[in-house]
C-alpha cells in the first residue's frame, strides 16, 4: 500500500473504500471495517478488532524529522526562564528537554495504530492480574506480561520515532515564533490526545537521539516511555494557543518510573 496522505485526502468515498478493503487483506482475521457496523467513517482509514474492540488508525508513512531541534530548545529555555503564563505552556524541565535532542531525519513505515492505549477492559481480556492494573495501563513490573499477551494478537510497542511522528503536530520549527497553524500529518484526526499518557516505546534506552538511525528504531529493548507524566521531571508540554509547544512530551527510562505504563498497541501490514 503505497497510498500517501495527500494522495487519500484526494480520493472520494468509493476510492476510500477500496483502500479499506485492501487493508483488510494486509491484517490478519478477526477485523472488520467500522462501517459496516453502523460508525460514521473516519478521517483516516480505520479498521475494528473485533474481539477487544480496538480501533485502529493507518498511520501512512514517510520521511519526517524527529526530536528536538536547536531553535526550539533554545525558545522553550527561553520560555522556562521568563515563565510566560501568557503562552499557557507549562515551565520546561529543560533537562529532559535536552534528552530529545538532536533532531534526527527518519523514515516511517506504514503501521495501524490504536486509537487510545488500552483501557482496563481489555488488559483484563487479556489476562493480565487486576492487582497491577490500571485504568489505561499497567504497572512497569507487568510491562513483560503485557508484551506477552499482545504477541499472539500481532500487535507490538512502537519505536520512539513511530511514536513522536503520530503524536507530532508541529513538523519543524520554521522561526523565532510558532507556526500559525498545526503543520503536522495526523492532529485533529483520530490521534489528537496522543501524548496525554506515558506510553511504552520498544527501543533500548539512549540517553539522546544522536543514534538514532534512519529506520527510527534503537533495539528492542521496551525501556523507553514517551508522554506526560505527574511532577516536574516528567512533566510534557501541553498545547498553547498556537500550537507552539504542542505535543512534545518527555521521555524516560522505564527503571525509573513508578507510575502507569500505558500500551497503545501498533500492528505491520502484512506483505
Amino acid at each position: 500500500m503505497q497510498l500517501t496522505l495527500a494522495e487519500w485526502w484526494a480520493l472520494g468515498d468509493g476510492g476510500r473504500e477500496v483502500v479499506v478493503d485492501q487493508l483488510l487483506e494486509r491484517v490478519p482475521a478477526g477485523y472488520i471495517d467500522p462501517r459496516s457496523v453502523g460508525h460514521a467513517p473516519g478521517p483516516l482509514p480505520q479498521l475494528i478488532h473485533q474481539a477487544t474492540g480496538v480501533l485502529f488508525h493507518l498511520v501512512f508513512g514517510g520521511p519526517a524529522v524527529i526530536g528536538m531541534s536547536d531553535r526550539r530548545f533554545d525558545r522553550l529555555r527561553r520560555i522556562s526562564a521568563d515563565d510566560d503564563e501568557d503562552l499557557m505552556v507549562p515551565v520546561a524541565y529543560l533537562p529532559e528537554a535536552n534528552d530529545l535532542r538532536p533532531a534526527r531525519p527518519v523514515r516511517v513505515s506504514g503501521a495501524l495504530v490504536a486509537d487510545q492505549p488500552l483501557p482496563f477492559g481489555v488488559l483484563r481480556k487479556l489476562g493480565l492480574d487486576e492487582q497491577r492494573l490500571f485504568i489505561a495501563g499497567v504497572s512497569p513490573v507487568a510491562v513483560g506480561a503485557l508484551l506477552k499477551s499482545l504477541t499472539p494478537l500481532h500487535w507490538r510497542a512502537p519505536s520512539e520515532a513511530e511514536w513522536e511522528y503520530a503524536c507530532r503536530a508541529v513538523e519543524d520549527e520554521v522561526g523565532d515564533e510558532p507556526p500559525a497553524r498545526p503543520t503536522g500529518r495526523l492532529l485533529g484526526v483520530g490521534l489528537g490526545q496522543m501524548g496525554n499518557r506515558v506510553e511504552l516505546c520498544r527501543d533500548d534506552w539512549r540517553d539522546d537521539l544522536s543514534e538514532l538511525p534512519e529506520r527510527g528504531s534503537l533495539g528492542n529493548g521496551h525501556e523507553v516511555l514517551r508522554g506526560r507524566g505527574s511532577g516536574a521531571r516528567f512533566a510534557g508540554w501541553n498545547v498553547s494557543p498556537a500550537w507552539s509547544e504542542a505535543l512534545w512530551p518527555g521521555r524516560r527510562r522505564l527503571a525509573e518510573w513508578t507510575g502507569a505504563v500505558a500500551m497503545r498497541p501498533w500492528m505491520d501490514l502484512l506483505k
